[in-house]
């Protein structure tokens, strides 16, 4: 569910403590791919699973445990932002568009929390091998490497809602950026995408324990 910034803040997270044995650039690759499924209109299942157990993901290569724990986050961002939050959704709206809208601003309040995201840009130079066992062309690969090298080198703005034009209606992208200027600086929201971090953080041990059972 979230853009591709809360994506690796999440899962960098999480490296040092579960995942430090795996190559860390082949895990955040994968991590990152999965998302490929909206502009190569892939199927969902392909790349996004259900029930990953701790073992799973601890045993796969790096860039398939990056691309199955790209699937824990997003079970984390239903569960902390949509799940039982009523306070939120009384001061903006519950449906698509906002939802999508959460997406892009969580991504511009948490970029300025690293440094290096130069470092992690460069990951996106070359294709792993991998990336071509899900039904995607190479060339597509290397175009959604080139989309997200160029998205996470550079603070989050605005015109980044272009990129959503390769996979939503026109119409529902420009809604999009009316949300957008109309709730970015709406306290409560900027305060609950803030803390999902922290939040999922908190849950992982939680998470740890249910899937190991």
């Amino acid at each position: 569910m979230p853009w591709p910034v809360t994506h690796i803040l999440i899962a960098e997270a999480f490296y040092a403590p579960y995942f430090s044995h795996l190559d860390h650039q082949q895990f955040i690759v994968g991590n990152s791919f999965p998302d490929i499924r909206y502009p190569a209109k892939i199927d969902r299942r392909l790349t996004h699973f259900r029930a990953i157990s701790m073992e799973e993901l601890q045993t796969a290569t790096p860039f398939r445990a990056g691309v199955m724990f790209h699937s824990v986050v997003d079970g984390l961002w239903n569960e902390i932002l949509l799940r039982d939050n009523a306070a939120l959704f009384a001061v903006i709206p519950h449906d698509k568009i906002m939802i999508h809208t959460m997406k892009v601003l969580q991504d511009k309040y948490l970029y300025e929390r690293r440094e290096d995201w130069e470092k992690i840009s460069g990951y996106f130079s070359k294709i792993i091998p991998e990336e071509l066992d899900y039904g995607v062309e190479g060339s597509m690969v290397k175009r959604w490497h080139q989309v997200l090298g160029n998205y996470l080198r550079k603070p989050p703005q605005i015109e980044d809602l272009e990129m959503l034009k390769a996979s939503l209606p026109l119409e529902m992208v420009e809604n999009i950026r009316i949300y957008y200027q109309r709730f970015c600086n709406v306290p409560l929201l900027k305060e609950h995408l803030v803390r999902f971090c922290e939040s999922a953080q908190a849950k992982m041990p939680g998470f740890s324990q249910e899937i190991r059972s």
